[in-house]
């Protein structure tokens, strides 16, 4: 019974389709599900949203279309793993999607282009590109903020597109982990706070930050243990993210990035500019240290790092589950 177990787990598809999607990458000519989640989302709002201002029924509406949502994408899912969860096509297909969750190669690799065009001094080019990214304005950013921004970027997507996907997959299989993307998905399509979201979204931010809650927190573990083994300031990574992972607005954000910028010695937020307006985000890290391309360099191993240290502590989770 525990052979068999450990070879239903769900360890042997998620490391494959890990390792895929981090050395090769998910096939551009591939339909991606995300997008077809976005567009739902996009006709659900269509559908939802209305020409009413009233908060209350807003709100409403925004609740009935992150449930309704949330649970037909697990169902959806659910159902494929049902008719094709046994044999080498379920298999292959638990690969395949496995690639589409977790975006750690991509990750890594959006975030490098910004730094290759400074690598030749285009500092345009590395604006533009730094612009898809974040929704902050990048048109005036001299090339410390642009490198600054690349690494909080990355350190704040290593939870939601890398450990907390991961979380899920373990927790629960494809079925869990789409619904957690379908949610993020929400979130970044309908969870803002201005005048239009406010309400609708509501349902759909809170939703996502109940379930990146403990991924955000388990991403800063893995962020000061991944530290420890490249040999990063570890003790400086505790130490930021006790004094400052509550400091953001998010309930979760401020822990990984609190947590990495101790370990590579950088600092995060200030003066920034959304949409033409000034906004002063929270200070994380300590102000003054100087952020280079070297910096950055650490910041890409201690992401690919703390990556596959979660890979590895929750495969090991999973077998120690399974035999016991």
């Amino acid at each position: 019974m525990k052979l068999q177990a450990l070879v239903d787990a769900n360890f042997h598809f998620i490391i494959l389709g890990f390792l895929i999607e981090f050395f090769i990458g998910y096939p551009n000519k591939f339909p991606h599900p995300v997008v077809f989640m976005g567009k739902l989302v996009s006709l659900f709002e269509w559908l939802f949203y209305g020409n009413s201002n009233d908060p209350k029924i807003l709100k409403r509406r925004g609740i009935i279309i992150a449930i309704l949502l949330v649970i037909f994408v697990y169902a959806f899912f659910g159902i494929i793993n049902i008719l094709f969860g046994r044999g080498i096509i379920g298999w292959i297909i638990n690969v395949f999607f496995t690639m589409t969750i977790i975006a750690t190669g991509s990750l890594i690799n959006e975030c490098s282009k910004v730094i290759r065009y400074l690598r030749v001094n285009d500092i345009e080019s590395a604006r533009n590109q730094l612009s898809m990214l974040v929704t902050r304005d990048t048109k005036e950013m001299n090339e410390e903020e642009i490198i600054r921004t690349t690494i909080e970027t990355l350190s704040e997507n290593l939870c939601d597109g890398v450990i907390a996907p991961l979380f899920y997959l373990f927790l629960g299989g494809i079925p869990l982990a789409m619904a957690y993307k379908m949610l993020s998905t929400l979130d970044s399509m309908v969870g803002y706070k201005n005048e239009k979201y406010r309400y609708f979204g509501w349902a759909s931010a809170r939703l996502e930050d109940i379930a990146t809650w403990i991924p955000a927190r388990i991403t800063a573990f893995f962020i000061i243990f991944s530290a420890t083994i490249l040999g990063y300031d570890w003790r400086k990574s505790i130490y930021i993210w006790e004094r400052d992972r509550n400091k953001t607005e998010s309930p979760n954000s401020g822990h990984p990035e609190s947590a990495f910028a101790g370990a590579i010695g950088v600092w995060f937020g200030g003066k920034v500019k959304y949409f033409g307006i000034d906004y002063d985000k929270p200070i994380i890290g300590d102000v003054g240290t100087t952020v280079d391309i070297k910096v950055f360099d650490r910041a890409l191993n201690l992401a690919t790092g703390t990556a596959f240290f979660g890979l590895f502590t929750m495969s090991i989770a999973e077998v120690i589950f399974r035999i016991w």
